[in-house]
């Protein structure tokens, strides 16, 4: 081809990388006003819990820019590519190396009914944390998890099938009503090495697309005891059935703080165990600085455990 004939492909192509320019734009647009979404049907349910992966879309328009390469397909791919950096490139930096913690939490929603429970309950316990919260404590296998529990806790304080267990003592648990005819969550004060804790044990009801109602219900009453609750320093650790990118997760963070979002590290995704592509598992708290957040093994129930460290303001 002469110089003549690239002239006129140029002239025959001013708009050269337009498709790209304008899906990254949409993208862009999407990422920036998700919250718009309607929560009828689970829309927002869905796409909010799966979020950080819509990032596979950044390579689609990456490879469209590189087939029709222009300044516009360039800016198709970098306008997306920093608003999805800004939103949750910091999770993805590496944590800290920092010092022993002043305490480790751990949450595990063990599955009812799960296969081999003392594997499960052991898989924990070889975390070694200070404080550990259970969720789903049914039937023979939360029996036996319960057992190997208490051999490896020294104190232990279960309200139907929710239970912490700890290095320290623990008051006696307070009923925290969200809204449901069944025990669902429950708070006490663990007295430790460096001060006393109010600790919120919590396993939010199910979510399915649609039926989100009874879950909001339920965060927005727990979100008003922590708020209403004087202590320094709190935590609020289990199952949310809540994802970090879920829009009702704002309910309580802020005020409260994550331990993934502070630790940093990686998304820390949770659920399923076999392959996670969301968090519903959490430590929160106030007056704390978390140096660490990492996600157990699989174990055998169908969520994956969380063990954070955190250090006393």
């Amino acid at each position: 081809m002469n110089q003549t004939d690239v002239r006129s492909s140029r002239a025959r192509n001013p708009a050269k990388g337009i498709t790209a320019l304008i899906f990254g734009l949409l993208y862009a647009a999407f990422l920036l006003l998700h919250h718009l979404l309607p929560s009828r049907a689970g829309i927002a349910l869905i796409v909010e819990s799966l979020l950080p992966w819509t990032g596979v879309f950044l390579a689609l328009v990456l490879l469209m820019a590189l087939i029709r390469f222009s300044a516009l397909s360039a800016i198709g791919f970098l306008v997306p590519a920093v608003v999805w950096a800004t939103m949750f490139g910091a999770a993805l930096l590496p944590t800290a190396d920092e010092p022993t913690p002043d305490l480790k939490v751990a949450t595990q929603n063990v599955g009812a009914r799960l296969p081999q429970p003392t594997a499960t309950a052991r898989n924990i316990i070889e975390a070694d944390p200070d404080i550990l919260t259970v969720q789903e404590l049914e039937s023979l296998s939360g029996k036996i998890i319960h057992k190997e529990l208490d051999s490896a806790f020294p104190h232990s304080r279960v309200v139907d099938t929710v239970g912490v267990w700890s290095k320290w003592p623990i008051s006696a648990p307070e009923e925290v009503d969200l809204g449901l005819q069944w025990p669902r969550a429950f708070a006490s004060t663990i007295a430790t090495d460096h001060g006393d804790i109010r600790f919120y044990a919590v396993h939010m009801p199910s979510v399915r697309p649609g039926h989100e109602a009874m879950r909001n219900a339920a965060m927005r009453r727990l979100a008003t005891t922590v708020s209403s609750d004087p202590a320094d320093h709190v935590i609020v650790a289990g199952d949310l059935n809540t994802a970090s990118t879920d829009r009702k997760f704002s309910t309580l963070v802020p005020p409260l703080q994550d331990s993934r979002a502070e630790a940093r590290g990686g998304f820390g995704f949770t659920w399923p165990a076999v392959f996670p592509v969301t968090r519903l598992d959490h430590v929160l708290y106030r007056g704390f600085d978390a140096t660490s957040d990492e996600v157990l093994g699989r174990g055998t129930s169908d969520h994956r455990g969380v063990i954070a460290g955190l250090d006393f303001k």
